[in-house]
């Protein structure tokens, strides 16, 4: 068990994905975690110091079947990776070379040095110090979307956020893959372009403020205009359809498309006369992202 300074590990591909960083603990877990099942408005982190938290070494002992043999490939895994030579990539798809500029720090060569941290770090590495800028452990750790891990959650797994029977609500969905895919967003406290130390269960939108008539701009490519609509069906309409109700997330598929009921939002991808199989092509672009 360990304290929340931040420690930088490049690993070795396997270790590296399969591991996030070193084991952390909270006093007030199960207080916050069974707190914030009633409301997102229960715990605020904005600006606050990194809390303590379980990470994926922790977890995957326990999960070493069902989620670690698929996590090494997952694109949450690969939003920072290495290569056979250990040289590092941002990005699981659009990759971009990066390198270590110091502790808990990246860099993008011929960029400015401070564009990792001011731009990418938040969506591409876990557990951001608000103040230093300094990321804990490169891509997203498993606290990125469970948040802080109630000690408890081996005797009974409501208390696990995101667990099969935790008692999830689209609203905090919608602030959990919001944080990271509501690209365009912005932090009112410190003007970032991703959210000020964000913990799930959080209220993401009272800090990160989205201007969610994106959903409506023919111009955003459809991927993330898909994502503006979601939110704001569950936010501004009441909608029960989230990221979770198509996407497994730990696989990394959208198997459960063909469980689901056909609507306006799949029309954002499919066309509606086609089979689901058949998605619409199109190029995805970010002024966020930069490409």
């Amino acid at each position: 068990m360990a304290g929340s300074e931040p420690t930088t590990k490049i690993l070795s591909t396997a270790w590296r994905t399969l591991s996030a960083c070193r084991v952390h603990t909270h006093a007030n877990a199960r207080l916050l975690l069974i707190s914030a099942v009633f409301s997102l408005h229960a715990q605020d982190h904005v600006g606050k110091p990194i809390p303590t938290y379980v990470t994926g070494d922790e977890c995957l002992f326990c999960h070493r079947v069902k989620v670690a043999d698929t996590w090494q490939q997952n694109p949450h895994a690969r939003t920072i990776f290495p290569n056979e030579k250990g040289d590092l990539f941002l990005g699981a798809k659009q990759a971009r070379p990066v390198r270590q500029s110091g502790y808990g720090k990246l860099e993008l060569p011929n960029s400015d040095k401070e564009k990792f941290a001011n731009h990418c770090a938040g969506c591409h590495s876990t557990a951001v110090d608000p103040k230093t800028k300094t990321f804990a452990t490169t891509s997203l750790d498993c606290y990125t979307c469970h948040g802080i891990a109630d000690p408890d959650h081996t005797k009974n797994i409501a208390l696990m956020r995101f667990s099969s029977k935790y008692p999830k609500t689209p609203a905090e969905i919608a602030s959990v893959c919001g944080s990271c895919h509501l690209r365009g967003g912005k932090s009112r406290s410190s003007g970032l372009p991703y959210p000020n130390n964000f913990v799930p269960g959080d209220d993401l939108f009272h800090d990160f403020e989205v201007d969610l008539s994106q959903a409506d701009n023919a111009s955003l490519n459809p991927a993330d205009r898909h994502i503006y609509r979601n939110v704001r069906d569950v936010l501004k309409n009441g909608a029960t359809l989230t990221c979770l109700s198509c996407h497994v997330i730990h696989a990394d598929t959208s198997a459960k498309h063909k469980r689901v009921l056909t609507s306006a939002i799949c029309e954002d991808c499919h066309n509606p006369a086609d089979p689901k199989s058949a998605v619409k092509k199109y190029e995805v672009h970010s002024s966020v992202c930069e490409y």
